[in-house]
């Protein structure tokens, strides 16, 4: 009953917006202080189906939605390349504020699916590359903790008193909640469990419960053979040559502010060199692993020759000469709809809460 009422309240909200011209007043506010607006999406799917082809729900959007919401953010923003934000002073004011598009990681579905709705509909992106995952058949953590959650036979294993005791007790738990009873029904089932594992694992941790896990199951890894997750680098320079602008996203995505610097400079400059040697061009633009950043990691960016730094929402990056850091809001299925689907207005909304990123 809660959530059906704050579900009517945040349209009624949204439809006022909109009714009494607020929407189109903050908009002119943006134009004239020159805030641009930058989106964050990952995967591209051709419907919304229960495994999401094992990613997390905030990570995806079907191709009716995507291409829904480009077409209202065309329609009230300038949707600019990103390196249209690096290249000094915003332009004088106009009607309309900016808005870039961004994507995460280098999945596969960019190419196969949105690539062809931002030609069709003449919109600029950023795609920001996992390096070492480009032309592999790897796949990251997260697909294999919802792909084990999903169909692996792990009831009876989580059940046992000393199943998973080197783990922490909140992590152990969330997993006997999700596959207690039996086998997860839908990506979504796994939400909880891959956002305990990130928080309160390393990387090490992470790939030991995954291995762990998956001999329960009776499998291996990798647990997917055959399926090409991420781009190849053919794909890539097509894409590149046809206008989307290509950005790092690090080498192996592992969270930047848990490593020591030798480690996540190495991050910095391996996958900047590696793209620019595909690419054959300079590589200026950054994006943070889970969005996580502090300033003296953004400092290193900028040292590293980048001249963008695209951050999380929360906390302070603080400002570096030569280098500018931008917050971005997250794109998925659920920005934007509500119990009758796509709705401009909610839309409207989700993204007067997004993060602002400073103006030029």
């Amino acid at each position: 009953m809660i959530a059906t009422v704050r579900r009517l309240a945040k349209r009624l909200l949204a439809h006022g917006l909109v009714d009494t011209g607020c929407w189109d007043l903050v908009l002119r506010a943006w134009a004239r202080q020159g805030t641009p607006v930058v989106l964050t999406y990952h995967r591209v799917l051709e419907k919304w189906e229960p495994t999401l082809d094992y990613s997390q729900p905030g990570m995806v959007v079907t191709v009716p939605t995507f291409e829904r919401q480009l077409a209202f953010l065309a329609r009230h923003f300038e949707i600019v390349p990103l390196g249209a934000l690096a290249d000094g002073p915003a332009p004088p004011a106009g009607r309309r504020p900016r808005c870039v598009i961004t994507f995460d990681d280098g999945w596969r579905d960019n190419y196969e699916l949105a690539y062809p709705i931002l030609r069709k509909q003449g919109v600029p992106a950023t795609i920001f590359l996992t390096t070492d995952f480009i032309g592999t058949e790897r796949a990251f953590w997260h697909t294999d903790l919802i792909h084990l959650l999903l169909f692996g036979d792990l009831s009876r294993f989580v059940g046992g008193e000393r199943a998973l005791a080197g783990y922490p007790s909140v992590v152990r738990e969330t997993i006997r909640r999700c596959v207690g009873a039996g086998r997860a029904a839908r990506a979504a089932d796994t939400d909880e469990v891959v956002e305990t594992v990130k928080a309160r694992c390393g990387e090490s941790r992470i790939n030991d419960l995954i291995d762990t896990l998956a001999r329960a199951a009776g499998l291996h890894r990798p647990l997917l053979p055959g399926r090409r997750f991420f781009l190849d680098w053919d794909q890539v320079r097509e894409m590149a040559a046809g206008g989307v602008e290509i950005g790092s996203h690090g080498c192996s995505h592992k969270i930047l502010t848990r490593l020591p610097t030798q480690d996540a400079t190495q991050e910095l400059v391996k996958s900047k060199a590696e793209i620019e040697s595909q690419l054959d061009r300079p590589i200026t633009h950054f994006a943070f692993p889970n969005d996580d950043a502090n300033p003296a990691l953004v400092a290193l960016v900028a040292r590293t020759g980048y001249r963008t730094a695209c951050v999380g929402a929360a906390g302070d990056v603080g400002v570096t000469a030569g280098i500018r850091t931008l917050r971005r809001a997250g794109m998925h299925e659920g920005v934007g709809t509500g119990d009758g689907g796509h709705d401009d207005a909610l839309l409207g909304l989700a993204l007067l809460r997004a993060p602002r990123s400073r103006a030029a």
